[in-house]
């Protein structure tokens, strides 16, 4: 279930913050606004964890835990 979405702290990425509530493993299939160059897991404090999430064409899909709380960070090149 998807909880928030809100522009990064410190740059120009999306976050995105989630929860699995039905107590089951799972892969999470995220699409993508159009243009993302990079994802990858991170702590709520927003600090990458982990690998790079591989992302395919505006989607991207990563594994969830029972009842765990998971932060994706999207990266978006800067704006002019």
């Amino acid at each position: 279930m998807l909880t928030a979405m809100k522009k990064a702290e410190d740059s120009n990425s999306l976050m995105l913050h989630m929860y699995e509530s039905a107590g089951k493993e799972a892969n999470v299939e995220i699409t993508l606004p159009h243009g993302a160059t990079a994802a990858a897991e991170t702590n709520l404090m927003e600090q990458p964890q982990g690998s790079p999430l591989q992302i395919e064409g505006d989607h991207v899909t990563v594994p969830i835990h029972p009842y765990e709380i998971l932060a994706v960070r999207v990266d978006y090149p800067q704006g002019n």
